[in-house]
């Protein structure tokens, strides 16, 4: 699974950076050149025309978005994107004091929001992390998704969260369907998806299969917690 924790030239990041204020661009730029650990390509659109034309004819993992644009706020540019089924994470930049603005940007979708304050320092790059890696997750589940039981996406974030919530500590498989409340031909669908990719390993005490949280899946149960607090 793709992380952001080593540089990878075939892993890196394209974002695109709509603000009308070229200091601010190159502040951001500098700032994610200083501390992102994973390369970055960062293109600038000045206008929302100009932005908007790019997301629809390129692909890029994230849009920074500042709030405060000619002719047309990052809240009107959020809902432009929705009316074109544009599907891109967004970090909202404000400025201070704007923490109303903020709330209202994630209802309508937006993965984080920052201050403009703090674009210089290592809240930037931090943000960045984990809004892609956060939707690399998703696109991930989505398609494993696809062969398990037919319960909602995010039935089955919660069903995984708890198998390996439950598994932190070795677990043997039939406590693990009690508590995770699921038959045992549901549960091993849940199991093999989980093994498969890493998150779950399996070893034998006192003869008996138990399941045990990978580092991996500790580190996807946390990207859940994330998740479903972004989803309220």
């Amino acid at each position: 699974m793709t992380t952001v924790e080593e540089k990878n030239e075939n892993s890196k990041i394209r974002i695109l950076c709509i603000d009308d204020n070229e200091d601010d661009f190159k502040i951001i730029k500098k700032s994610l050149d200083m501390f992102m650990k994973k390369d970055v390509d960062i293109n600038w659109a000045s206008t929302w025309h100009t932005g908007l034309k790019e997301l629809r004819e390129n692909s890029y993992d994230l849009l920074i978005l500042d709030y405060l644009l000619p002719e047309m706020n990052g809240l009107e540019i959020i809902k432009l994107l929705h009316n074109e089924e544009i599907e891109i994470p967004i970090i909202m930049l404000t400025g201070g004091g704007d923490e109303h603005v903020a709330v209202n940007a994630m209802k309508q979708g937006v993965s984080d929001y920052l201050i403009k304050d703090d674009l210089g320092t290592e809240k930037l790059s931090e943000s960045v992390c984990q809004v892609v890696d956060l939707n690399h997750f998703k696109k991930e589940w989505d398609v494993g998704f696809s062969d398990l039981i037919g319960s909602s996406k995010r039935d089955s974030l919660s069903i995984i969260g708890n198998i390996l919530s439950a598994s932190t500590h070795g677990i043997n498989k039939t406590r693990l369907v009690y508590k995770a409340n699921l038959n045992f031909q549901s549960v091993k669908k849940y199991l093999a998806f989980l093994i498969n990719n890493g998150f779950l390993s399996v070893v034998f005490i006192d003869g008996k299969e138990t399941y045990k949280t990978t580092e991996e899946g500790l580190r996807m149960l946390r990207q859940i917690h994330n998740l479903k607090e972004k989803l309220g």
